[in-house]
């Protein structure tokens, strides 16, 4: 019995002492080439990068610890394998949107990043196997795109770095550096196709419940002539809710009419609302339109808004801008003179500052 009780204590601690190491080799760790998380926005687009960056340490990189062409791989499945473009587990770029890189179309969604290196040219590798560690068990079949990028001279980077610059509103540079060189790659996305896509989302969520937003996104569609079928059901829609039926919806239901051909329904529609419009109405409408560049258009609503509020000293100081943006002194010099008289004391100063500018 006794020997029994000894044998079972003993067995027990080789148990619980292999439990122990066990679970050490299974607690967290400093990984030697620290891992990246990087997500940048482009316009209404997202790019989200994950690597482990190496550091080079005083090794030869290129032709060195990353080789040149494929690299013999003795563990995976055995094949000739590109470089993964960090260390450890796959390096990983996820696209929101349908995206173009280097001119070349790849759809939305996550990718295993990985490169044939050469001297003069790089071959990148977009594959839908986003998950495999690193490249050992790489396989063509499952590429979705190869896009060319040609290295570029830089400062020397210790640590090997993706980030982003050269940013347009639908596109921006990604780019790969590691010691002396960088390797761009353009990234671009259709803005508007993107912004749709939000709005799309955001209207199903609490945006829903609040007319200005569906007025806010047929506005977007009228503005840039996209889209307008559904831009005409998204304003029905905010005409249609409480506090919808305002100016602005009404302004844009009539270019939408306009635009689809229906103009003698739009125009009307037009002359309605700009009747029932409020001054601040009025002359936020008129600096939208001057914002937009259409300044001719921006001058016929503040002198409509000079014609419908004379009292108030704010519609002669717009149209006093706009006129001055146009290049008419004396239009603007008259405006102003108007204004800086009914202006209250804190706006006079401002105004008369102008003055003496004109």
């Amino acid at each position: 019995m006794k020997n029994t009780i000894s044998k079972f204590f003993t067995f027990f601690i080789f148990i619980l002492g292999s439990g122990i190491i066990y679970s050490q080799a299974n607690l967290s760790f400093v990984r030697v080439s620290p891992a990246v998380s990087l997500k940048q926005n482009i316009g209404f687009a997202t790019v989200e990068v994950n690597y482990s960056s190496p550091g080079a340490k005083g090794r030869k990189i290129l032709g060195g610890i990353v080789p040149f062409g494929l690299a013999p791989n003795p563990f995976g499945n055995g094949k000739p394998m590109p470089w993964r473009v960090g260390a450890n587990e796959n390096t990983t770029v996820s696209f929101s949107h349908d995206v173009k890189v280097n001119g070349t179309a790849i759809n939305a969604g996550k990718y295993g990043l990985h490169a044939i290196v050469n001297k003069d040219e790089w071959e990148l590798i977009f594959s839908k196997d986003s998950d495999a560690w690193g490249s050992f068990f790489y396989e063509e079949k499952n590429d979705a795109a190869r896009i060319k990028a040609s290295p570029q001279e830089g400062e020397f980077k210790e640590w090997l770095t993706i980030y982003f610059n050269d940013f347009t509103l639908g596109s921006a540079n990604m780019n790969i550096h590691w010691g002396e060189v960088v390797v761009p790659i353009k990234i671009e996305f259709d803005q508007h196709e993107a912004a749709l896509d939000t709005f799309r989302k955001e209207l199903s969520n609490l945006q829903g419940f609040n007319q200005a937003a569906w007025g806010a996104a047929a506005g977007y569609c009228l503005q840039n002539n996209v889209n307008l079928n559904e831009a005409m059901s998204w304003i029905d829609k905010a005409l249609g809710m409480n506090g919808g039926n305002n100016f602005n919806n009404n302004r844009v239901k009539a270019g939408l009419l306009i635009a689809e051909g229906e103009s003698d329904k739009g125009n009307k529609l037009m002359k309605e609302a700009l009747n029932g419009a409020t001054e601040a109405e009025l002359n936020i409408y008129g600096y939208q339109l001057m914002n937009q560049g259409s300044l001719e258009d921006a001058i016929e609503i503040f002198k409509l808004n000079v014609e419908k509020h004379p009292d108030s000293w704010n519609v002669y100081d717009s149209l006093g801008e706009a006129l001055n943006n146009k290049g008419d002194k004396k239009g603007a010099e008259e405006n102003y003179k108007t204004a800086v008289q009914k202006a209250p004391e804190n706006q006079k100063s401002r105004i008369e500052s102008i003055l003496n500018r004109l």
